[in-house]
Parts: C-alpha cells; sequence; structure tokens
C-alpha cells in the first residue's frame, strides 16, 4: 500500500481526484487532504507520505515554494495543473509526473504507475543499503577469535566462528559450510550449536538452516531467498520473514 496526501484548494478537484484514486485499481492509502500551503507545511512532517498529490498554485502560495521550505522530506510528487505546457516543463523537473485538470481517470492510472515503480525501485535501494550498514555494523562487532569445538570423524577439531558462512541440517548430522569452500560434517544436530551461535550474529532462518548474517550477500524478501558471499541460496521460512525485516529496521539507525 502506497501512503498519499492531497494537497488542492478547491473542493471538486479534491473529490474528482479521490474518486479517480478510488477507481484506478492502485492501493493507494489516502492520509490527508490539504487545502492550503500552511495547512500542508504542517500535515507532511507528520503524515511522511511516499506520494503527494500537489496542485501548483494554491490559494496561499505555489505548490513548488512548498516544497522548498521542505527540504528534508523524501516523497514523490505528482503536480496538478491547468497551467500551459511552459509551466509544465519548468515544474516535470521536480516530479515524477504531472496531470492536467480537469483529470482523466487513464491519464491518473499512467502516472501512477510510474510513481509506484519508482518508489519499489526506492525500497529495493533502501533495503540493500539498511543490509550493508547491517553487515558493517556485523564486522565491527564480531568477536574475530572465537571459535566453537566440534566433535568430527578423526575427533575434535576447534572451527574459527569468522569462518563459518552457515550450517545446514542433515537428519542427525550438521554441515558446516565454511570460507573457500571447505566442509565439515558433524555428528549432532543443528540445535545442539544453534544457541551457542546466535551470540555471533547467526540466525535460524529455516528448519534447516543457520546462517552466518555477516556473510549475507543479498536478501530477495519477496521469494524468501538470501544469497551468501558464497553464491550459496538458502530459502527463509516464512515465519521468518518479519523477523528478518526488523532486524534490518532496527538497524536503520546505522545509516547515514
Amino acid at each position: 500500500m502506497i501512503s498519499a496526501v492531497i494537497i488542492e484548494d478547491e473542493p471538486i478537484f479534491q473529490e474528482i481526484l479521490l474518486n479517480s484514486i478510488s477507481k484506478s485499481g492502485f492501493d493507494i492509502q489516502i492520509d490527508a487532504v490539504c487545502k492550503s500551503k500552511r495547512e500542508a507545511k504542517k500535515c507532511l512532517p507528520d503524515c511522511q507520505p511516499q506520494l503527494v498529490f500537489l496542485d501548483v498554485e494554491l490559494s496561499d502560495g505555489k505548490g513548488i515554494d512548498l516544497l522548498n521550505e521542505l527540504p528534508n522530506l523524501d516523497f514523490e510528487i505528482i503536480f496538478t495543473t491547468s497551467h500551459d505546457k511552459y509551466a509544465i516543463n519548468a515544474i516535470k523537473k521536480n516530479a515524477a509526473d504531472y496531470l492536467l485538470k480537469p483529470i482523466q481517470e487513464k491519464e491518473l492510472k499512467v502516472a501512477l504507475g510510474k510513481v509506484i515503480k519508482k518508489i519499489e525501485e526506492k525500497e529495493i535501494l533502501k533495503q540493500t543499503k539498511q543490509l550493508q550498514a547491517y553487515i558493517d555494523k556485523l564486522k565491527n562487532e564480531q568477536q574475530q577469535n572465537s571459535k566453537i569445538l566440534v566433535p568430527v570423524k578423526e575427533g575434535m577439531i576447534f572451527l574459527p566462528v569468522k569462518e563459518i558462512i552457515r550450517l545446514e541440517s542433515k537428519s542427525n548430522y550438521t554441515v558446516f559450510h565454511l570460507i573457500n569452500n571447505k566442509k565439515e560434517i558433524v555428528a549432532k544436530t543443528l540445535k545442539s550449536f544453534e544457541e551457542k551461535l546466535l551470540a555471533y550474529n547467526f540466525m535460524r532462518i529455516h528448519q534447516s538452516h543457520l546462517v552466518n548474517l555477516l556473510f549475507l550477500k543479498e536478501i530477495d524478501l519477496s521469494n524468501y531467498i538470501i544469497t551468501l558471499s558464497d553464491g550459496s541460496e538458502v530459502e527463509i521460512a516464512k515465519r521468518k520473514k518479519k523477523e528478518m525485516l526488523e532486524l534490518l529496521k532496527k538497524n536503520d539507525k546505522t545509516i547515514a
């Protein structure tokens, strides 16, 4: 769902726009309708919309002036205007699209299609930045010299935690996937290692997989797949998707 605010001083055009949006087929939630620049200036910082429908000429000023007075807000803009083509060419530089009054439903759908694509691209970029910031944070926090003692066929060995990419459950065995394509097969269940490794930024993303978040390369939450630095792709259990999102959001403060 895309959150939006309408800034329009004429009631008739407010109604036309609201009606057209409801018929557009897109999932748009109108959080507020503002009838003046002054009202919008108070509303936008609180609403933090993803999209703003902005009238070029308001009763108490110009829409572009409003944008200049709120430089730190981040949203897509669809201008609504009765201006001629010269004014439109000027405002197009600042907007995802524009609509001429009276607004036509077909033109609105095209404009919304463009805007939603841009918003989705921004969200993907944001997730990528969040992921990188989180990995950088883990690198700083990771206890580089920590080791875990595991039983193998030859006896007992110490594995450096920083070299473990993931653990995979195989019946009553656990396969340790290490850097440089190395593997160790351990005659213990995955659960027996989970509690020990959680302190080192490992996460149980699936019944069969415990992964070292330090080695996350890509995350595809729409298809429930993560890619690790060794190129392996691991499924995220659907019930773990929310936990993964919350984990990224919690570390959003690390992003400049």
